[in-house]
């Protein structure tokens, strides 16, 4: 009986030794995995600031389009070349008046100094030498296009200029600065008709 219980033990030590040394070795404390934490004790982490409160809002509208719309642009963004330093004639020559007889000029934009020089004189129509006395006179009138409207309507408008009749006469006028758009003048001379046709040589220019 005692030889079967050695050989019994005999047989089961052996294979106790192999499955303890297939067992692997369990790992060093400081190996070990982290404990886990509980979803409790975890601290949020928050974002402060105009773009998170702006992805926080899922309703918050999009920032405005800085960009200019094109439309029709306005006379003040166009800045047009500087007329200063420039003339421009408004009449030279030598014609017959009977009545009254005009001649048109315009100015453009941004003009501020504008000045009409210029002279004339007249002569009665049957001599050929400029008369003495107030048979040769004639009137000069400046206006505009409201006063010239009101002019050719019979109408006795304001004027910019309304010179005593002559026979002889300088002019030296400083025009109403344009400002956005270009602006347009009438020089007009006026005879009485019961005088008879007049002879006039005028020169008038605009200088800037």
């Amino acid at each position: 009986m005692l030889i079967a219980v050695f050989v019994h033990y005999g047989y089961s030590i052996p294979q106790i030794k192999q499955l303890a040394g297939a067992q692997p070795p369990q790992a060093a404390d400081s190996d070990a995995a982290p404990p886990a934490v509980s979803p409790q004790n975890q601290k949020l982490v928050t974002m402060a600031g105009p773009l998170a409160e702006w992805m926080q809002d899922g309703n918050a509208a999009a920032p405005a389009s800085t960009e200019r719309r094109v439309g029709k642009p306005h006379p003040n963004d166009h800045i047009a070349p500087s007329p200063v330093g420039s003339s421009s004639a408004v009449v030279h020559k030598t014609f017959a008046l009977s009545n009254a007889i005009n001649f048109p000029f315009q100015i453009p934009p941004h003009a501020v100094n504008a000045q009409l020089r210029g002279s004339y004189r007249s002569f009665v129509a049957q001599q050929s030498v400029q008369a003495s006395d107030e048979t040769a006179d004639v009137a000069f009138l400046l206006m505009n296009e409201e006063q010239y409207a009101t002019f050719i309507r019979g109408g006795s408008p304001d004027t910019l200029l309304n010179l005593d009749p002559s026979h002889d006469q300088d002019v030296n006028f400083g025009l109403p600065a344009s400002r956005d758009l270009p602006v347009k003048y009438y020089i007009v001379f006026r005879n009485d008709p019961r005088e008879g046709r007049k002879i006039v040589q005028a020169d008038f220019k605009v200088d800037f």
